[in-house]
């Protein structure tokens, strides 16, 4: 395995999904403690190695994980993965949120 999956963990691109994540968050009301980027060279994920990982501390305990391919997660600065990212995400934390209360 090369180190080019550091080049994607660390990008621009990572960085700004990041900040969406804390955005969203504050907008629902959420505790965003904090996130961080993976690689996993997992069976179930042979080609979407790339999981973002949220630590969601208040007013639930959550730690959700989403998975990306190399091109969703750079395509995200240049706009052609951006909604998708930002709905899956939205989603995701919409429907844990109404589930929780």
């Amino acid at each position: 395995m090369s180190g080019d999956y550091i080049d994607v963990l660390t990008s621009p691109s990572a960085k700004e999904i990041e900040t969406y994540c804390y955005s969203l968050a504050q907008e629902l009301g959420l505790t965003l403690a904090y996130t961080w980027w993976g690689y996993a060279e997992h069976p179930g994920h042979r080609m979407d190695p790339y999981n973002l990982h949220l630590s969601v501390s208040k007013p639930f305990k959550a730690e959700p994980q989403f998975w990306f391919t190399r091109e969703q997660v750079l395509g995200y600065v240049e706009g052609k993965t951006t909604t998708a990212i930002q709905s899956e995400i939205s989603n995701a934390l919409n429907i844990r949120l109404r589930d929780d209360r």
